[in-house]
């Protein structure tokens, strides 16, 4: 957990609310590990573009307890698919999310129907699936 959590203070914003791990160590490390680092609890803004994390990953973000105050989340180029759009529109913990990217994933109209009909996700402003 060391690693990850050095990951993090490395490429958090000074202020705590900004995370940008663009097409960085995620595929090594795990989504899921990323997911269970306490540090993100101020986090506002993820960006995990390019990473590859897959419905998996997903899951683990949607699940994560740490992330409550998350307003933004960029998942650009992750294999995502209908399963991981379910898990988004399903999650307890996003409830705050406003912004959400999917585009260049692998999502079909069902799973952008879920996640547009979330009874979670009331906060949305912004929803992209396409570019």
């Amino acid at each position: 957990m060391a690693e990850v959590e050095e990951m993090v203070k490395d490429k958090i914003s000074k202020d705590g609310q900004i995370l940008s791990l663009k097409a960085r160590f995620i595929r090594e490390l795990g989504a899921k590990r990323l997911a269970e680092c306490e540090l993100l609890s101020n986090v506002r803004s993820l960006d995990l573009s390019q990473n590859d994390i897959g419905d998996d990953g997903v899951k683990a973000i949607a699940e994560s307890p740490y992330l409550v105050n998350l307003r933004t989340l960029n998942l650009k180029s992750n294999s995502i698919t209908d399963v991981g759009a379910e898990y988004l529109a399903n999650s307890t913990v996003l409830r705050n999310l406003r912004s959400l990217q999917l585009v260049v994933n692998d999502i079909s109209e069902k799973g952008e129907k879920v996640l547009i009909n979330s009874k979670n996700l009331t906060s949305l402003t912004s929803l992209k699936f396409r570019v």
